[in-house]
């Protein structure tokens, strides 16, 4: 069974992110993600999981549980904001991550 770092750094690895770029993304510090990735750290606030699942374009329930996103429906709305950040080239997904934050 992987742990949730082996499952971090397979779709990090996935969509070609380097550790730095998806903690860039993530808000985090690029040690937090090795850390993660390498099991030293096995559990995670809420928010951070939540901003990691975002940067690697899937879901929290995704990370924690292995389940594939195809089993999971994430509510219309969440579901076109989603659509809409995958479409941006990433410094307007930074831009986008930063308005968010601001927000809330």
């Amino acid at each position: 069974m992987t742990h949730l770092g082996e499952r971090i750094r397979a779709r990090r690895q996935a969509l070609g992110l380097s550790q730095g770029r998806l903690a860039q993304m993530a808000d985090v510090t690029a040690s937090a993600i090795s850390q993660i990735e390498s099991g030293a750290i096995r559990t995670l606030k809420n928010d951070t999981l939540a901003r990691l699942a975002v940067a690697l374009q899937t879901t929290a329930l995704e990370l924690m549980a292995g389940l594939h996103s195809e089993t999971l429906s994430l509510p219309s709305d969440e579901q076109r904001l989603l659509d809409s950040y995958r479409k941006l080239q990433p410094p307007l997904q930074d831009i986008a991550l930063k308005l968010i934050k601001a927000l809330q």
